[in-house]
């Protein structure tokens, strides 16, 4: 049973969306999940991720510490990306040179370098590179 009442004005024009607010992610263990987009967090910024480390945090040396670490390390370092896909993956800029990336529980440091657009990775960095 249809209870939607009836309505005889025409439908009024929807008013430009101001920007984006948030998005869908569509990939990864988060899927389908909304995250929010801040307006300062601009496809046209780019960043280096330079170093990941654990900043001045006392690291437990296990199994689970050491997978966690190596992957932010040969997923990030070296590599530019746009700060909106550095935000959508959770990382917190906090200034043009450091960011903060939560994984495994733990609060890892990025050293970051503005950069001019997306570039190749930096040489000696990646999962090539720690073997």
């Amino acid at each position: 049973m249809n209870t939607k009442p009836i309505t005889t004005t025409p439908n009024e024009p929807e008013a430009e969306p101001e920007g984006q607010e948030s998005y869908i992610v569509t990939e990864g263990k988060k899927r389908g999940a909304t995250r929010d987009v801040r307006t300062e967090a601009a496809y046209d910024r780019y960043y280096t991720v330079l170093r990941v480390h654990p900043g001045d945090a006392i690291l437990t040396d296990n199994w689970h510490t050491n997978q966690v670490f190596d992957h932010a390390r040969n997923n990030f370092e070296g590599v530019t990306f746009a700060m909106r896909t550095l935000e959508a993956w959770g990382a917190m800029i906090e200034n043009d040179h450091r960011a903060y990336y939560t994984a495994g529980g733990r609060i890892w440091m990025m050293d970051l370098e503005p950069s001019e657009g997306k570039k190749k990775r930096l040489p000696g960095t990646g999962p090539a590179s720690k073997k």
